[in-house]
Order: structure tokens, then sequence, then C-alpha cells
């Protein structure tokens, strides 16, 4: 009996080849995946700071807090704290490795169109700031036109190496001095507990728009460089 393949299209959209289609179902699917696991948090402590209003009220004429009920409020003070802090460092590092994989991708897939003249030799570590001197050697596009986006990608970057590096502690990274500067200066980024990053949604929200932008104008780029 004659057996037939058929190819499924992939559902996980990075399996895909670099396309706006495919960057704006993989940054949607980042960006829902995000926003459930936030709202999700945001409920609880709703709920939470409920129940600390009402402990307010029941000892609001209690001479000290030896009887005041301190779990509401130390169950929120931990998602404030440690579990929406872990939950943005992951998000951060999931938006990071798309983008770079990604980048990866694209030039490999010049590195085809060009070689021998101009082979793409990443290294060990690869790295978007690698990426993208090759894709601006092979097309002469100098990432100008997405000038913003970028800048406030190698944000994301030196944010994703203290995560990586120092668990979020920019105390203990090498070149803490221009980690701290650049916490202190950064929307959507601060400190809490002294030293520990901590990452707003909003920084999350935009780190996948300009992961969308600046994919979408490499292919777009990479597309004209074809059609040459």
């Amino acid at each position: 009996m004659k057996q037939f393949n058929f190819f499924v299209d992939p559902t996980n959209p990075e399996l895909k080849p670099i396309h706006p289609i495919a960057v704006n179902q993989k940054t949607h699917y980042l960006r829902a995946f995000f926003d459930k696991i936030e709202k999700d948090f945001q409920d609880e402590s709703t709920l939470l700071w409920e129940e600390c209003q009402l402990e307010d009220e029941r000892t609001k004429d209690h001479e000290d807090d030896s009887e005041y009920d301190y779990r509401a409020s130390d169950s929120l003070r931990e998602i404030e704290f440690v579990y929406l802090r872990m939950h943005r460092y992951s998000a951060t590092l999931a938006s990071y490795a798309y983008l770079e994989s990604s980048m990866m991708k694209l030039c490999r897939e010049l590195e085809a169109l060009t070689l021998p003249t101009i082979a793409f030799t990443p290294g060990n570590n690869g790295g978007i700031e690698k990426c993208r001197k090759y894709f601006t050697e092979v097309t002469g596009e100098n990432f100008s036109k997405i000038n913003s986006p970028w800048s406030q990608i190698i944000t994301l970057s030196k944010i994703r190496n203290c995560i990586i590096h120092a668990d979020g502690d920019s105390s203990r990274m090498r070149n803490k001095e221009e980690i701290i500067k650049i916490i202190e200066k950064s929307p959507g980024l601060s400190f809490i507990e002294e030293n520990l990053l901590m990452i707003s949604s909003e920084f999350i929200q935009c780190s996948i728009d300009n992961i969308k932008t600046i994919l979408t104008h490499m292919y777009n780029t990479k597309k004209l460089k074809t059609l040459k």
C-alpha cells in the first residue's frame, strides 16, 4: 500500500522561516502568555488587598498589632517583590532568546546568498551585536531607520545579562556601575531591596514591540537584498 507523507505546518512560529507573519505570531504568543500570568497575579493581589483592608478595619481599635493577622499582607508582598520579579525575568529571557535566534537565522540566510564573499562567523556566543554588524556589512543597512527600538534593545541585552549572570543583583555584575546607571535612567526599570533589578510590565511590552519592529525591518531589508 502506498504511503503518503503530509507536511504539517509547525504550530510554534519559531520553527518557521523568519517572516513577518511568523514574527507577528510569536510576538503575539509572548505577549498573550505574559499578560495571562500578569492578570493572574493582579487578580490575586486585588483579593489579598481586600483582605488587608478587612484586617485593618478589624484591628483599628487595637492598642498594638499583636493580634493583627499578617498572612494576607505577607502574601501580597511576596507577589510584588518575588513572584512578579521572577515572572518578568522569565519573560525577558524568553523574548531576548527569540530575538537573538531569529537574528542568527536571518544572518545565516544572508550568508547563503553571499558566500564565499562574506562569511558569517558569530563565534561561540553569537550575540545580537555581531548579527547587526554582519547584517550591516552585507546589506549596507546601518539600522538608522530603527535607531530608537535598537537602542532600547541594547538596554534589554544589558538587563538580560544581569539576570543571567547575577540573578538580577546589579551589585554582583563586573560592570555594576554601568548596569546601575542603566537601571536608574531607563523607564520601566527600578531597584527593590537595595540592588535587585525590578522590571515593569510596560518594559516587557515595549521590548516585545521593539523585537517585532527589528525583525520585520531585517526581513524586509534582506528581501530587498535578495531581489537585487
